[in-house]
């Protein structure tokens, strides 16, 4: 026994120094791994801050249609509607493949202009709702969507090349006819701004119908950032609208749905919204609309059972009715005004054709 007492206060300070040391060691794994754990959420949100918008932005440049509207077959043949296949220029040159459907009674043509991601189907509902009443339609693929050229994505700025290279394809087609149909621009999303930017810089259409447009750039990033990834105002966004500048190479605050409205000329505006679209809100439409210098400007704001660019699927009738009637209205009220104030000669420049 007084053995056994003797190696128990030999081992004693071993004892008590290991357990010491233990206790040490598991403070210091415990303060390693929390200092492990936040050395990754730094380079997690290192990562995510400053390569993540890097990627995001190239991602956007370089997309193109998405999948399942890749598998969309449908054509104007499905609605009995004959066409032809065409291929214009845009502005910069870019090929872009699309539908041409001449007018049949109505001396008039629907540029449709489809949203990001998407390709010229989109359009197809609206466009044969018009061609069923007499119009004709244009419908093409913007860059790099469907079996059109391959050409950076840019939200509108770039695409604005796209619209107005198809109205120089309308203008170009009917050089030489007796009476020139007029050009009545249509687009969704993305292809509502790239539309209202093209109207801007020309005077050769006679309406504008906006279906679903964004305010500007630099807003719908941040309100997207926030919706999509819950990211703030900063620094994610401002990030991501730098390398969007980088690699589509023009200064993001120039695609701006409100200013481009000011610049463009006062004709027949309808503009199409709805109360279930998270993405564009129906107030920036309603603040579109106040700011329309049109006399002859319509607003509709379908409910909350509609999201975005949803209306010409979930209400057919009631949006091809709304369609109809506004170029109906539109395209009279632009032929009166145009008799009242014929010039005694003829035009002879480009951009003087009559609209």
């Amino acid at each position: 026994m007084v053995t056994l007492v003797l190696l128990g206060l030999l081992f004693l300070p071993f004892l008590i120094f290991g357990g010491i040391t233990s206790i040490i060691w598991k403070r210091k794994r415990r303060a390693v791994r929390r200092w492990t754990a936040i050395s990754y959420l730094i380079a997690a949100g290192v990562l995510l801050l400053g390569v993540g918008p890097y990627l995001a932005a190239w991602a956007l440049t370089h997309a193109g249609t998405r999948p399942p509207d890749k598998a969309l077959k449908e054509t104007p043949a499905d609605y009995g509607v004959p066409y032809e296949d065409i291929v214009l220029e845009a502005r910069d040159s870019v090929r872009l493949s699309g539908w041409f459907i001449p007018p049949a009674g109505r001396n008039a043509i629907l540029l449709c202009t489809h949203g990001l991601f998407r390709n010229r189907v989109e359009m197809l509902s609206r466009a044969m709702a018009a061609c069923r009443a007499g119009y004709g339609a244009l419908l093409y693929d913007s860059r790099s969507h469907g079996a059109s050229d391959k050409g950076l994505i840019s939200l509108g700025y770039h695409e604005r090349n796209d619209v107005l290279g198809a109205i120089q394809y309308i203008q170009r087609r009917y050089q030489d006819a007796p009476e020139r149909p007029r050009i009545v621009l249509l687009g969704i999303s993305m292809g509502a701004v790239a539309t209202l930017e093209a109207a801007a810089e020309t005077r050769n259409y006679s309406a504008l119908i906006l279906d679903s447009p964004f305010s500007s750039l630099r807003q719908t990033v941040v309100d997207h950032s926030w919706l999509l990834l819950k990211m703030p105002r900063y620094p994610f966004p401002s990030l991501f609208l730098f390398w969007l500048e980088q690699f589509a190479g023009f200064d993001p605050d120039l695609v701006d749905a409100h200013a481009a409205l000011q610049r463009a000329q006062p004709v027949p505006t309808l503009i199409i919204a709805s109360e279930g679209d998270e993405r564009m809100s129906a107030s920036v439409a309603r603040a579109l609309y106040e700011e329309a210098k049109s006399s002859t400007r319509r607003l509709k704001v379908f409910g909350k059972d509609v999201s975005h660019g949803a209306a010409a699927r979930k209400h057919p009738d009631e949006y091809a009715a709304l369609l109809i009637g506004f170029l109906d209205t539109a395209l009279a009220e632009k032929a009166a005004s145009a008799t009242a104030h014929q010039p005694l000669t003829r035009p002879t420049a480009k951009e003087d054709y009559p609209r």
